[in-house]
């Protein structure tokens, strides 16, 4: 090969110069040294050569033996004096690789490789070998402001290295406080540090954990940079609205970027947020339900309506100020739940009696409610009461009903209704002998308004057969026997039962005429008692005794012939011995006399 060979061996390029593969006795190493970290896995990529009328029978691998002809050996493939920890990656033929695993300080040294062939001279040992160089990671920190103690804004490197030699690997894991990120170059850089970049990193190989570093406490000064919450913990129940208080704080020369709301993220960062100022990688279910109700100064509430189960969680905010980050640590743990109506007696579980305590309380099943005024509803109907807890002290019947409660103004939370039966304390046997009582009342007052009422039916009747068999007294010019003496002493007579107080009742006085258009007769006023009554033939006067049905019956009849009706006041004396007739010997057998006080309220045309 006049230009030289290359060989990729276990990710390593190894270019062989020309003329070295061409030799007939050869070992060539690449690299001739290597640089190991503890506890990691070491190769050393090995070729040989030899004449090819030659063949293989023994290959060996030791540690600081020039010729490798004592033990202990590295490796030796007629099997003594083997390492546990060592694997040999190479063959009879020309490879001669080797691995070690979990590195100790003591494998450090000079490593060589000898092989022996089936002629007792052609043995051959790889004189220059390869040195191994053995050290732990660490973390190296350097910062444009030297050793001083770091401040928001400076800029800083940590760097993944050892102390002793140069590392060919480039690819490593880094970790902050134990916890894995996943930057997996060797060099972090920081530009500008900020307060939250504050922590204890430590390095690794990149799929050798084992091989990590001690750690280094790195800290940005800056306190200055706060977030603060009302409440670490909150209650909300489903369908209401839940307000986080929120405040934030940073040196007055900074300028706020942006800002953010991230639910169940560890470090405020997620490929969705609840809110973001710059209106992107919003949540589709915070969308129309999350608002911000602060500002870029020093308010960082969040309100989120119409509160869901899939709501529960951590909420953080984060802002953004000249580049560094705030995230504001522990958060606000958010727990959801529904109503419910708990409800205490002083029986406990038993029925529920008249004169028992009982108490209706609204909470929720899992955690305390911070609000403090409620809806309730007693069969579905609200009421006037607005505190957590409704006090039966004493219940009674009338109590009776379902209830149910709601935050106030939130009717969507309302609970599942719980029953209150309460018994009436009253004897059943009472009660229905109260009823029979109640019931009987009633009919015997019905029987007695029955009785009074025939009573007076009776009455009435009476009278008006009396009335009958008294017969009226007409007046026309055929029997003229009411004289103007007998009108005189008709008041006279009035005046005097009048003055005895007796009961008064009225007669009626009906005027008819044989034609509509006739005079009315003329009566006497109170003025004309004792003068003479002016009759004409064709007038007709009644006087009659009191009938209130007749007089409202003569009262419908005279009205549409506009004729006008007067009434008279009655007295009957009972108490006198002898009877007294009015204007006629013959009157009727009553024993009470009819005096009757005409007014004149006619006069002719």
């Amino acid at each position: 090969m006049r230009a030289g060979t290359i060989l990729i061996l276990w990710g390593l390029v190894v270019v062989f110069p020309p003329g070295v593969i061409g030799e007939e006795w050869a070992v060539w190493y690449q690299p001739n040294a290597v640089c190991a970290v503890r506890r990691s896995t070491v190769v050393f990529p090995c070729q040989y050569m030899y004449p090819k009328s030659y063949s293989v029978m023994r290959v060996i691998w030791c540690q600081n033996q020039s010729y490798c002809l004592n033990t202990p050996l590295v490796y030796d493939s007629d099997g003594s004096g083997i390492l546990a920890r060592v694997v040999y990656l190479g063959d009879k033929t020309k490879n001669c690789t080797l691995m070690i695993k979990g590195i100790k300080y003591a494998d450090a040294g000079v490593y060589r490789f000898r092989f022996e062939t089936n002629v007792s001279t052609g043995k051959y040992t790889g004189l220059s070998g390869v040195t191994l160089q053995v050290d732990e990671l660490k973390v190296v920190m350097t910062s444009s402001r030297g050793n001083g103690i770091l401040i928001e804004g400076d800029s800083v490197n940590l760097t993944c290295s050892t102390q002793s030699c140069s590392l060919s690997q480039t690819e490593f894991i880094w970790f902050k406080d134990n916890q894995q990120f996943p930057e997996t170059q060797s060099t972090l850089h920081f530009k500008p540090a900020c307060k939250y970049d504050s922590g204890n990193y430590s390095c690794a190989l990149k799929g050798s954990k084992e091989t990590m570093s001690s750690m280094l406490k790195f800290t940005v000064n800056g306190s200055t940079w706060t977030v603060y919450y009302s409440e670490k913990t909150l209650c909300a129940v489903r369908g209401s609205t839940v307000v986080i208080q929120c405040g934030y704080d940073y040196p007055e020369s900074y300028n706020v970027e942006s800002m953010m709301w991230s639910h169940n993220t560890e470090n405020c960062t997620g490929k969705q947020y609840t809110w973001y100022s710059n209106n992107t990688n919003i949540s589709a279910e915070y969308r129309d339900r999350a608002e911000f109700l602060g500002n870029k100064v020093k308010n960082c509430t969040l309100k989120i309506k119409n509160v869901t189960t899939i709501d529960a969680g951590v909420y953080r905010f984060r802002f953004t100020t000249n580049g560094c980050e705030e995230c504001g640590q522990p958060g606000v743990t958010l727990q959801v739940d529904e109503l419910k109506v708990v409800m205490t007696s002083s029986r406990g579980n038993g029925t529920l009696i008249e004169g028992d305590s009982v108490n209706l309380t609204c909470r929720t099943r899992s955690c305390s409610l911070s609000q403090s005024e409620f809806t309730w509803f007693k069969d579905n109907k609200p009421i006037s009461e607005t505190n957590s807890t409704l006090y039966f002290n004493p219940v009674f019947y009338q109590n009776s009903g379902k209830y149910s409660c709601a935050l106030k103004g939130y009717r969507n939370t309302v609970s599942d209704p719980v029953l209150i039966t309460c018994q009436s304390t009253a004897n059943p046997t009472t009660l229905i002998l109260v009823i029979v009582g109640v019931l009987g009342c009633l009919a015997l007052l019905a029987v007695v308004g029955c009785i009074m009422s025939l009573s007076h039916r009776r009455k009435t009747e009476s009278l008006n057969e009396k009335n009958d068999r008294g017969g009226q007294t007409q007046i026309n010019e055929d029997n003229p026997k009411i004289k103007e003496s007998d009108i005189s002493q008709i008041g006279n007579q009035t005046q005097e039962v009048a003055s005895q107080k007796e009961e008064v009742s009225y007669a009626s006085v009906q005027l008819n005429t044989k034609e509509s258009g006739q005079k009315k007769t003329d009566l006497l006023n109170e003025n004309d008692r004792g003068k003479k009554l002016q009759i004409t033939e064709d007038d007709y006067v009644y006087i009659t005794t009191p009938n209130i049905s007749q007089i409202r019956n003569q009262q419908k009849e005279v009205s549409p012939q506009k004729e006008e009706v007067c009434y008279a006041s009655v007295q009957f004396n009972t108490e006198q011995p002898k009877t007294e007739y009015a204007a006629n010997d013959k009157a009727s057998d009553d024993d009470a006399i009819v005096y009757s006080v005409v007014r004149n309220t006619a006069t002719h045309s």
